[in-house]
């Protein structure tokens, strides 16, 4: 049972990864995922089932903090529908087919989760650091082809990872289709969410083997990701406007800082399991 001081610190830190949403355009889920491990493993969630409720509640709270910044950038006249489409349309499929290989089984447990985030993080911190910003596309174009191979990859990484794949997005969009990073941004808020409620309805319709609160359906534990939920209504939006007057530097420095720390905290836990 989670205590009330328990409820203000998931709301609060829930915040930070709900500025990032919207800041950076990753969907909240680099903050959430640390957040999740400690409160659902403090219930009583355990290996193969503590990575489905991470994952499952991590994408569930992202339906939110996407939403939002994806309506703030509208608000703000930085909306890409078209973009939005073809990379969303690719990698709902892949998402909700790669939860469901993960679910069918046991062999994606808390080892092979904590492996596979740890190198998503590295990689592309090291990406972020050491490419330099990359002059943006003139042509306002861009063949569908590029979006397409983003989401479906994306959707992928969805799915393993609970990050929303804007991990993804926005480097392979700035890096390989030579977008500006705040358009980028944009349009990876615009996908998330669809991604996120694709999975997220899938989860809420699976049984969980491990009931930890009365107030659970599925794997996603309500106690846990409505303090996250409110608090993306206070700061996404910020998170949103103080991208728009950055600098593409200063957005990628901030990307790179944040994925390395959490890079680091997810290194010293894998470094326990052998001591």
């Amino acid at each position: 049972m989670l205590a009330y001081t328990d409820l203000i610190i998931l709301f609060l830190l829930g915040s930070i990864g709900a500025f990032l949403s919207g800041f950076l355009g990753v969907g909240g889920g680099i903050i959430y995922i640390p957040i999740l491990d400690y409160f659902l493993s403090k219930l009583g969630f355990t290996d193969d089932n503590l990575v489905k409720a991470i994952l499952a509640n991590s994408l569930f709270t992202i339906i939110f903090s996407g939403t939002v910044s994806s309506y703030k950038q509208y608000k703000l006249g930085n909306f890409y529908p078209r973009e939005i489409f073809f990379t969303a349309v690719t990698g709902i499929v892949t998402a909700v087919l790669m939860t469901m290989l993960i679910k069918s089984g046991t062999w994606y447990n808390k080892s092979v989760f904590n492996y596979v985030f740890a190198s998503m993080l590295l990689f592309i911190a090291l990406r972020m650091f050491l490419k330099k910003a990359q002059v943006p596309n003139k042509s306002d174009i861009i063949k569908p082809l590029g979006y397409y191979i983003t989401g479906f990859i994306a959707g992928i990484v969805t799915a393993m990872s609970g990050l929303g794949g804007g991990l993804v997005m926005t480097p392979a969009f700035t890096d390989l289709l030579k977008m500006d990073i705040k358009k980028a941004s944009a349009i990876s808020n615009g996908v998330i969410p669809f991604f996120a409620l694709a999975v997220g309805l899938l989860n809420l319709s699976t049984p969980s083997i491990k009931n930890v609160s009365e107030w659970q359906v599925g794997y996603i534990v309500f106690p846990v990701v409505i303090p996250m939920i409110l608090s993306t209504f206070f700061l996404a939006p910020m998170g949103v406007i103080i991208s728009q007057k950055a600098n593409q530097k200063t957005i990628r420095l901030v990307f790179a800082g944040f994925i390395s720390l959490v890079f680091i905290k997810t290194l010293f836990v894998i470094v326990q399991q052998y001591l």
